[in-house]
């Protein structure tokens, strides 16, 4: 199989969509990506070749943009026809057995499936939350720009949603049988997390993407954090310079760092609620503590669905630290929640989504033939 990724900077987007690369050349299989250069570093360091836009226009995750602005820029990338007119030429330079384009990339579905290609969808986080997402405020600005939002995401004649059914919004609704669950996808090693019980560990990670307030919701956790017997380890990403911090003498503040790294002696994960980290503490069975940082963004629905599946608990993001210590103290104690994620570890454990979805763009019979 020859496959062309699409992708976007944006945050936790891109690690499925190199899992589903790395199960694609494991069977012998290609891929190559085409992205965003502040994306290039990242995936040359997976090994795949990488292809920039040329037509697309650039785009930064990182840079600080207020609420509104932020929308608009984002939305303007999400509807822009550019990515897929380089998408198409892209998948006619080379043997593309399958176009795996980002679901936030609506004008490059538009235009690729136009175009004849035979086109997966990659849907990193809930489809519930990207079918009313499309349908609301966002969609409405995808508009203004020139994409149809809730067409494009049902253009796909497969969409893989690396997401359990169990934390859509609503379980049990009945969706296009062109969509197809496959499940978390491992990006570390699918062990239970055996931490310190004299020392637990604690990692705090609120996403590499910017966020208006995310800088004073890490200050507020580190705050919530100093003194307690706790080893606290955190990550800011390039949009926060740990300099600008006042890291408590339990602390230790990390740019970049694996969490992969760390998380098999973690006891509790401080998250945005961003679907790549939730899972990936999920998947080694740690609780988690969602401080959602976009009202409009998935991170709410993942935080309640954590909640349900009693899993950790949620805190605005505007959060003091006195409440955010009594949740971390609750959370690390023996009690529900780190049975919840415990019990959801073992399950996600027994299967690597990476490998159903692989499995699926295999069999697919697609409407156009190979490129």
């Amino acid at each position: 199989m020859h496959a062309l990724f699409v992708t976007i900077d944006g945050g936790g987007n891109l690690p499925p969509a190199l899992l589903l690369a790395r199960e694609i050349t494991r069977r012998g299989g290609t891929a190559r990506f085409l992205g965003h250069a502040t994306q290039r570093a990242a995936i040359e360091r997976a090994g795949f070749h990488f292809l920039p836009y040329t037509r697309g226009r650039e785009y930064d995750s990182a840079a600080p943009r207020s609420t509104a602005s932020g929308l608009w820029q984002m939305t303007g990338v999400f509807a822009d026809r550019g990515i897929g007119r380089d998408a198409v030429a892209a998948a006619r330079r080379e043997p593309t057995d399958v176009v795996v384009v980002d679901c936030l990339l609506w004008g490059a579905l538009e235009e690729t499936t136009a175009a004849g290609l035979p086109v997966a969808q990659l849907v990193h986080t809930l489809w519930d939350y990207f079918v009313r997402n499309t349908a609301g405020p966002v969609g409405w600005v995808g508009r203004v720009h020139g994409a149809h939002p809730p067409r494009a995401m049902r253009t796909p004649s497969l969409s893989l949603v690396t997401v359990r059914p169990d934390f859509e919004i609503t379980p049990d609704a009945v969706r296009p049988a062109s969509v197809r669950h496959v499940g978390v996808l491992w990006q570390d090693p699918p062990v239970e997390a055996r931490p310190d019980t004299a020392r637990p560990r604690v990692l705090v990670s609120l996403s590499t993407a910017s966020f208006p307030g995310q800088q004073r919701a890490l200050q507020h956790s580190l705050d919530a954090l100093a003194g307690l017997p706790v080893e606290v380890v955190a990550t800011t990403g390039p949009s926060i310079d740990p300099a600008d911090l006042r890291v408590p003498r339990n602390a230790v503040v990390h740019r970049h760092l694996d969490h992969g790294e760390v998380l098999p002696r973690t006891s509790l994960v401080i998250g945005h609620g961003g679907h790549g980290t939730t899972m990936r503490a999920l998947t080694h069975g740690v609780p988690v503590l969602v401080l959602p940082m976009h009202p409009l963004l998935d991170q709410p629905a993942i935080g309640r669905a954590v909640v349900r599946h009693g899993a950790g608990r949620v805190l605005s993001k505007r959060a003091r630290p006195a409440p955010i210590r009594a949740a971390v103290e609750a959370l690390l104690a023996d009690g529900p929640e780190r049975a919840g994620a415990a019990h959801l570890g073992r399950e996600i454990r027994t299967q690597d989504g990476a490998t159903q979805a692989v499995d699926l763009l295999a069999s697919h019979q697609w409407e156009s033939v190979r490129v």
